[in-house]
């Protein structure tokens, strides 16, 4: 109502910043608000420099569903991504 256009993102220090963004898609906009906030609260078009992105499991390292509900852990891969911490090399 007051105009502004958000942007919503995932991104980490570890990916170098933004790596998964929400793209609007011009049909969402004829949406009521409950409807457009959820479609906002989407992501999926990740970072072009990333090999890979998926949510898995970090007790299995199986890809969760799709689905909306399963939680999982972010799992980045690409030359984007730190190796380790610094001067923490067990992290």
């Amino acid at each position: 109502d007051a105009g502004f256009a958000v942007t919503h993102l995932y991104g980490l220090t570890e990916t170098y910043g933004p790596a998964v963004v929400n793209e609007w898609h011009g049909e969402w906009d004829g949406l009521e608000k409950g409807q457009k906030a959820a479609r906002k609260a989407r992501q999926g078009v990740r970072y072009a420099a990333l090999e890979d992105l998926t949510v898995m499991d970090p007790e299995t390292m199986e890809a969760t569903p799709a689905d909306g509900e399963t939680i999982g852990e972010i799992m980045f891969r690409g030359n984007i991504v730190m190796k380790g911490y610094l001067k923490n090399r067990k992290a």
